[in-house]
C-alpha cells in the first residue's frame, strides 16, 4: 500500500515538474459571421477571399515558464487584392489595392498576479492593457472529455454581460494556465468553446525553450481599464479622420 502511495506521489511530482516548462499548441476556429468584420466598402471578391482564409484554423501557442505564462497567435499571411482599374479623370487611372492583415495577439500573466497584460499598438505607440477577468458565475460540472490523452473537466463561465463560455481543463497537469483570460482554473486549459470561437489544444509538450518565452517590456507603458478605453476611443476617432481623408483623396 505504501508503495502505491509513493509511486502516485512520484507521478504527481513528475507532472508538476513538467508543468513548469510547458509549450501548448492550439488551433482557433472562428464561429461568428465574418461578413460584419470587414469594411462595407470592400469589394465582394476581396470579402470572399478574406472570409475563406478566416475560416481556416489559426495557430496559437501558450508557453509556461516557472509559473509565468506567455500566449501568442501566429498571424496569417497578409491577403492582398487588386481591384478593377478606375478612371479618376481623363489623364489619371488608378488600380486600388486592398489588404487584410492579421494583428498578432500577445497576452502575459505573471505568477501570483490576478490580472493579465495584453499588448496593443496604436499608430506606432505601444501599450499593455492590464485587466482582471470578471465573471458573474463560475460553475464546475461533472462532464469529462479526453483531449490530447488528458482527462479534462468542464467549467462554465458566465461574463458580466451574460455570455456563457465552456472551458475544459485538466488536473493531470497541475498548472493554472490557458489561452486569453482563462488562466485561473485548477488545471491547464485545453479547450474553450465560446459563441464566437473554439480553441483546442493539438499538442502538449516540454519543448519550450527559454528564448521562446517573451517577458513584459519594462519600457512599454501599462494602462488600466479606464486609461485603455480612453486610448481606444482616441484611436477610433483618429482612424475615422484618416479614412475620411483617404476617401476625399480618391474622389
Amino acid at each position: 500500500m505504501k508503495q502505491i502511495i509513493f509511486f502516485s506521489f512520484l507521478l504527481l511530482l513528475m507532472n508538476f515538474v513538467k508543468a513548469q516548462n510547458l509549450k501548448v499548441e492550439y488551433d482557433r476556429i472562428i464561429k461568428e459571421d465574418l461578413n460584419g468584420s470587414l469594411p462595407a466598402e470592400s469589394s465582394d471578391v476581396f470579402k470572399n477571399k478574406v472570409i475563406e482564409e478566416l475560416k481556416k484554423p489559426t495557430k496559437e501557442i501558450l508557453y509556461v515558464l516557472d509559473g509565468n505564462t506567455f500566449y501568442k497567435s501566429i498571424p496569417r499571411t497578409s491577403i492582398t487584392h487588386e481591384e478593377e482599374s478606375k478612371k479618376v479623370d481623363e489623364h489619371t487611372t488608378i488600380r486600388p489595392k486592398t489588404e487584410y492583415k492579421d494583428i498578432q495577439t500577445k497576452i502575459y500573466h505573471i505568477k501570483g498576479d490576478k490580472g493579465f497584460y495584453q499588448y496593443f499598438s496604436f499608430h506606432g505607440d505601444e501599450y499593455y492593457y492590464n485587466y482582471i477577468p470578471k465573471f458573474s458565475k463560475i460553475e464546475y460540472k461533472d462532464d469529462t472529455e479526453y483531449i490530447e490523452k488528458y482527462k479534462c473537466k468542464l467549467a462554465e463561465l458566465t461574463s458580466d454581460s451574460g455570455v456563457l463560455t465552456k472551458v475544459w481543463y485538466t488536473e493531470d497537469i497541475p498548472v493554472s494556465a490557458g489561452p486569453y483570460a482563462y488562466g485561473n482554473l485548477p488545471g491547464l486549459v485545453l479547450k474553450i468553446e465560446s459563441p464566437e470561437y473554439i480553441v483546442y489544444a493539438t499538442k502538449v509538450s516540454n519543448e519550450a525553450k527559454k528564448e521562446d518565452f517573451e517577458n513584459l517590456n519594462p519600457k512599454i507603458k501599462v494602462l488600466n481599464e479606464e486609461e485603455f478605453f480612453k486610448k481606444m476611443g482616441e484611436f477610433i476617432e483618429e482612424s475615422k479622420k484618416v479614412k475620411k481623408t483617404e476617401n476625399n483623396i480618391h474622389l
